[in-house]
């Protein structure tokens, strides 16, 4: 087996590339060729598909049931003893002056003199009252579920080809 060695000279812009060329004369055809001009050497890169592992973010729904309540109050009356000041009262005979007398039923001189007459007389003391205070009273009652959601966005492991050169 025979080898034969060609040598090639390319110039492109300026600058001499030297390339060397090695084949067996067996495998080799005997091809015309017909001179077009400048020649270049085309490099390309030798790549492979590979699979990676990559976090990807992914929207989840997220569901929880909640229970819902409804208010409902009323009002209620509730009682307390206080102590207030109120007028106390009480009825008296008296004349026009306003001073205590003591009439005589049937005496004809004591109703032309200073005829005494039916009054109230009142002063200010401390009373008990029982006093009523509103008062609201609310609780809650549980009216049903219902199941609420929302989407998350999550890392998730996903696997896929890439190039790897």
């Amino acid at each position: 087996m025979t080898v034969m060695r060609v040598v090639l000279y390319v110039l492109t812009f300026d600058t001499l590339v030297l390339s060397l060329m090695v084949m067996d004369e067996e495998s080799c055809q005997e091809v015309e060729e017909k001179e077009c001009g400048i020649c270049h050497t085309i490099y390309m890169e030798e790549c492979r598909m590979k699979m990676v592992e990559e976090m990807m973010p992914v929207k989840v729904p997220v569901c929880k049931n909640i229970t819902r309540f409804e208010h409902k109050c009323k009002i209620v009356m509730n009682y307390k003893m206080v102590e207030e000041e109120h007028p106390i009262c009480k009825m008296e005979m008296m004349d026009k002056n306003h001073t205590k007398c003591q009439e005589k039923v049937g005496s004809p001189v004591a109703r032309s003199e200073d005829p005494c007459k039916h009054g109230m007389k009142c002063k200010i003391g401390m009373k008990k009252m029982k006093k009523q205070y509103p008062k609201t009273v609310c609780e809650e009652i549980e009216i049903g579920e219902e199941e609420k959601c929302v989407d998350m966005v999550k890392l998730k492991k996903e696997k896929h080809e890439e190039k790897y050169c």
